[in-house]
């Protein structure tokens, strides 16, 4: 992980008041002599300095009530620690983890797709992994509203178009646009875990996990870790994978390559809508008009900015707030997602 703060100079303090600290507890549990004890990279004369500002003696026949006060401010430093670190990541862009268990599920539509022309028989997963910016509500010149997730993101899907025969696909993403209802349903959709321990939402439809929580990890209940591992992590593994193999490539989410948005808009329902330029691979190395769980995907992404952007520098704005996500995941998000992702 990769923090500004863990670089500053008060952040270095803390640190090095805490491995003081713990070269005592281990000195005053072995009850040997000062000059013969391994006080590793830091000199012995440190450590003496150390005890006389603070009033440590030098030895001690009863330890316990010592070692005791040298735990609570132990305890109290790697919280400030903590707090400086979390500070930091909600001072950045990068806020949380929305994982959409099933497209096709929160639209309401029974579309299984197309897959090189191909009907798809059995559609197993279609699900949305996605770093979000923030969520905004545009108003249309009928009235009606709209909501749209920014953030780099991935549509995964498992399918088949042969009984049996299971095969995966996956499209980039950066935006998912939706009724303001449907983006109700994410927030109001029955509750797999509820607890007041931590504020992740995990719904039938929907997972939202704030980083702030993975950074805790250590903290968290192991109860409430092993719900999170089950009910979000596991059964999303192999998108989860998808995605952090996608994001490290240099050539994801380059801001030349515009929006990429998956829309449940009314208009363009059920579609991908790219940029006119985009062209899609294939295993024929034919241009790709659908896949799995998805009408059509569709150059139209040009009829819905002007709904979300009053100026052209406005676009450019969110297109380079979605680049700062990708490199502050790769700098520090991803080892603290991988950390809780089941092995």
């Amino acid at each position: 992980m990769s923090l500004e703060i863990e670089g500053s100079d008060s952040y270095k303090k803390i640190d090095k008041r805490i491995a003081l600290l713990n070269l005592l507890k281990q000195y005053y549990g072995t009850g040997g002599n000062l000059y013969d004890f391994d006080t590793g990279e830091v000199p012995v004369r440190q450590l003496i300095a150390f005890m006389s500002d603070e009033g440590y003696p030098r030895r001690l026949v009863e330890a316990e009530h010592v070692l005791k006060k040298i735990d609570t401010e132990i305890i109290e430093l790697e919280a400030r620690k903590k707090n400086m670190r979390l500070q930091e990541m909600e001072d950045r862009n990068l806020n949380s983890l929305l994982i959409i268990t099933s497209w096709t599920k929160l639209i309401n539509t029974p579309t299984k797709g197309l897959y090189l022309n191909r009907p798809v028989v059995d559609l197993r997963r279609d699900t949305i992994i996605m770093l979000t910016d923030e969520t905004q509500t545009f108003k249309e010149l009928t009235d009606e509203r709209i909501s749209v997730i920014f953030g780099p993101g991935i549509y995964y899907t498992e399918f088949a178009v042969d009984k049996g025969n299971y095969l995966e696909d996956y499209f980039e993403i950066n935006g998912v646009c939706l009724p303001l209802d449907l983006l109700g349903k994410i927030y109001t959709a029955e509750k797999i875990y509820h607890s007041d321990k931590i504020d992740a939402t995990i719904t039938e439809v929907s997972t939202i996990l704030p980083f702030h929580i993975l950074e805790q990890a250590e903290t968290v209940q192991t109860y409430v870790r092993g719900i999170i591992s089950r009910n979000v992590f596991h059964p999303n593994k192999n998108a989860l994978d998808k995605f952090n193999q996608h994001i490290n490539d240099p050539t994801s989410y380059l801001s030349k390559d515009g929006f990429k948005i998956m829309s449940a808009h009314p208009l363009w329902y059920n579609k991908l809508l790219v940029e006119s330029d985009q062209v899609y691979r294939t295993g024929s190395g034919k241009r790709a008009y659908s896949t799995a769980g998805i009408g059509s995907l569709s150059s139209m992404v040009h009829k819905l900015k002007p709904i979300m952007f009053s100026t052209p520098s406005k676009e450019k704005d969110q297109l380079e707030r979605i680049t700062e996500i990708v490199k502050q995941y790769k700098e520090m998000g991803m080892k603290l997602l991988n950390a809780w992702i089941p092995s």
